[in-house]
This record gives C-alpha cells, sequence and structure tokens, in this order.
C-alpha cells in the first residue's frame, strides 16, 4: 500500500514539473557558440564601443491555467519591458496550436537614443495534462558607445618644382559597419547571453553550445 502512495505522489510530482521539463527541453535545442560569442565580445569592448555596460534580469511564472492566459499575456505586455504589441501579437500563437509542448520567442530592439541594446527570449512550458502552462522570461541589456572610425589620409605636396616639399593629413570620421556576418555573431552572442542568463537562475543545468555559427543550424525560435 506504502509502495502504491509512493507512486502516486511521483506521478503527481512528474505532472506538475512537465511543464518546466518542457521548457528545458526547448532551450535546450537553441545551439549557440561560445567561442565566436566570447570573441566578438572582445572585438566589441577593445574596438567598436567606447563604453560596455551589461546586465541581464530573469522572471519565471508557473502554473498559469490556460482558461487564464490572455490574462497573463496582457499582463506582461504591461509590466516585462520589449514586449511590445507586435510580439504580443506572436504569443497569441500559443492560442492557435494545441499540439505543442513549448514555444520559445525572442524580441530585440534598441535604446531610443541609440546607446544601448536589448534582446529578450520567452519561453512556455505545457504541462502534460495540457491545462496550464509555464513561463520563463530573460532580458539582456547592453549600454554602450559606439566608437567612430577615424580613417587618416596622408597627402604629399609640393611646389616650386619640387624645392619645396610638405606633408599634409586629413582625418575624416565615419559610421561604422557591423556587417551581414556581424548581425549573424550578434545574434548568436545575444543568445548565448539570455541562456547563461536562465543557466544562473537555475532554469537550465546545461547550454547546447557547439564549436562554432556555422554549426547553429536552424533555429528552434519564433524571431521578431
Amino acid at each position: 500500500m506504502a509502495a502504491s502512495i509512493v507512486v502516486d505522489t511521483a506521478a503527481a510530482l512528474s505532472e506538475v514539473n512537465k511543464a518546466l521539463q518542457n521548457i528545458k527541453e526547448g532551450l535546450y535545442q537553441v545551439k549557440v557558440s561560445q567561442t565566436d560569442a566570447t570573441e566578438l565580445q572582445r572585438k566589441l569592448e577593445g574596438e567598436l564601443f567606447e563604453k560596455w555596460e551589461e546586465g541581464c534580469e530573469v522572471m519565471a511564472a508557473k502554473n498559469i491555467a490556460i482558461a487564464n492566459i490572455t490574462q497573463y499575456l496582457d499582463h506582461m505586455q504591461k509590466a516585462y519591458e520589449g514586449i511590445d504589441a507586435d510580439m504580443r501579437e506572436k504569443m497569441n500563437g500559443i492560442h492557435w496550436s494545441e499540439d505543442w509542448h513549448y514555444k520559445i520567442m525572442e524580441f530585440k530592439f534598441n535604446k531610443k537614443d541609440q546607446s544601448g541594446a536589448r534582446y529578450g527570449m520567452v519561453a512556455f512550458g505545457k504541462s502534460a495534462d495540457g491545462l496550464s502552462v509555464d513561463c520563463m522570461y530573460v532580458l539582456y541589456k547592453m549600454d554602450f558607445k559606439i566608437a567612430p572610425q577615424r580613417i587618416v589620409t596622408e597627402k604629399n605636396h609640393s611646389a616650386v618644382f619640387g624645392l619645396f616639399q610638405w606633408t599634409t593629413h586629413e582625418e575624416k570620421i565615419v559610421e561604422r559597419d557591423l556587417g551581414l556576418k556581424s548581425v549573424q555573431l550578434l545574434q548568436n552572442f545575444f543568445r548565448m547571453k539570455a541562456l547563461q542568463g536562465f543557466y544562473k537562475e537555475g532554469v537550465i543545468d546545461s547550454i547546447n553550445y557547439v564549436p562554432s555559427i556555422e554549426d547553429v543550424g536552424e533555429a528552434v525560435i519564433d524571431a521578431q
């Protein structure tokens, strides 16, 4: 009789934890290259940015009844930075399909004065009975100032048939172009920072690191 009670208790506990297990399963599918992300951070701090500050916020909500999910998503839009109208509409997707165990979404935006970037990841996991969900939210904040690129051009001058010669230097300041590959590197960097935020808070116990961004493959994330 006692053994039967233990089995039933374990089954009930498994039912409660299934939503979180589904979130972990989804986050484990996100591949990132730590090597490329670390190299990019060195470049950003040392060459491209004059100022660099970063931080991470993680929030969790558990056992949200499916019947109340609309109200909870409305609450997220009001309370969580980065959940704008477009992101809110995307999150409505958890209503449209019943055949899912986890959903991972991401968003990114710049501060209005272009002095910082924000990257967020939201993960939903459904319970085994399909009646509730867990939600995990992480926001990575990076504040920076882009260092201008200075191009110095040297010009040689002469006069009186070359009798007098001198050199002048012309300095031109232009905006930096990160380039397409750098955009891919930034995406990898932001995703790694988000996953590390989840890892530090104990949401996941490992991160799916791959050798380079060439090995990342197709993302399981619904990007904004």
